[in-house]
């Protein structure tokens, strides 16, 4: 991961703690994070669980070699500028941290680099970090903190799958198998091959995949359980605006689904095609490029004449 400080002119600082403000209830619960002795206090929330995901997916634990020690420098989580919110949540969570974007390059990152703050992150996500276990580790020697391990079978509606999809998952449309799904792919290692999400989603156990570039891939996509996927992401919202915006679509395109069959000129598959079209573009600015795109209709408007 490329790093970010202040005297870097390829950098800006985009948001600082400082400068937030909120309402008196996330104030208050914002008070639970202001001595790292108390992070107890909120262990267990949503916010916790989804926060690992979202480091086990993007995250990254700088850890450097110093006198021979290892020392941890800063933890970073690197997205790209379209997911941003997902970085201002944290940030208005914790009420700590900074966050910059790369002017050459379309990413920004949330810093934390104050011991305090990040033995506070590592006491909140302490037993629920599961893929990058290794620097998470050695996060905790660094901080004098006994390590926890997790869970690897995720119980239902768990927010950490949450944070995954928000740092590493894709929602995406199949054309010839007419669903939408949801993909997560990791790296292959000890780690990884232990996570089990039969139960996350309930009644919608994934299928899992070892592909050939040794990765593992867990992947949600038969059509008679989409609604499942929908209604766990309705439970525990993503914050990359994009894949939200994808998930909230399966309901309707249950409804519409069937219109792919009619014949391409018909006003249904035109509805079809307006909802595809829809769902390809949004936050997409290259979904030209999408080689199902040939078989739709782009209309500016359906309108369907009565002839009668």
């Amino acid at each position: 991961m490329k790093n970010f400080n202040s005297q870097n002119n390829n950098s800006t600082v985009v948001q600082s703690a400082g400068n937030l403000s909120g309402s008196s209830e996330t104030i208050r619960q914002l008070s639970s994070f202001k001595n790292h002795n108390r992070s107890s206090d909120i262990t267990g929330s949503w916010f916790n669980a989804w926060f690992a995901g979202v480091i086990d997916g993007d995250g990254n634990f700088d850890l450097r070699k110093l006198n021979k020690t290892i020392v941890l420098k800063a933890i970073r989580i690197k997205v790209h500028v379209r997911d941003v919110r997902i970085l201002t949540t944290i940030q208005n969570m914790l009420h700590f941290g900074r966050i910059r974007y790369d002017k050459k390059n379309p990413y920004c990152t949330y810093i934390v680099s104050t011991q305090e703050h990040m033995r506070t992150i590592i006491n909140l996500i302490n037993g629920l970090i599961r893929l990058k276990v290794d620097s998470f580790k050695k996060s905790c020697i660094f901080l004098n903190i006994v390590f926890k391990p997790a869970d690897y079978t995720l119980k239902g509606l768990d927010p950490y799958f949450a944070g995954l999809i928000d740092s590493d998952g894709t929602i995406v449309f199949n054309y010839k198998g007419n669903r939408i799904e949801c993909v997560l792919e990791f790296k292959l290692n000890e780690f990884s091959k232990q996570l089990n999400l039969d139960f996350v989603v309930p009644n919608y156990p994934p299928s899992v995949y070892h592909v050939r570039n040794g990765a593992i891939a867990f992947k949600y996509q038969r059509v008679n359980q989409m609604i499942f996927l929908y209604e766990y992401f309705m439970k525990n919202r993503l914050f990359c605006t994009m894949k939200f915006y994808r998930i909230s679509k399966i309901k309707y395109f249950l409804t519409i689904r069937h219109y792919q069959k009619y014949p391409k000129h018909s006003l249904e598959f035109r509805i079809y095609s307006s909802f595809l079209v829809d769902f390809i573009k949004y936050q997409n600015p290259k979904w030209p490029r999408v080689p199902f795109v040939k078989n739709l209709i782009i209309d500016k408007e359906i309108v369907q004449n009565d002839t009668q």
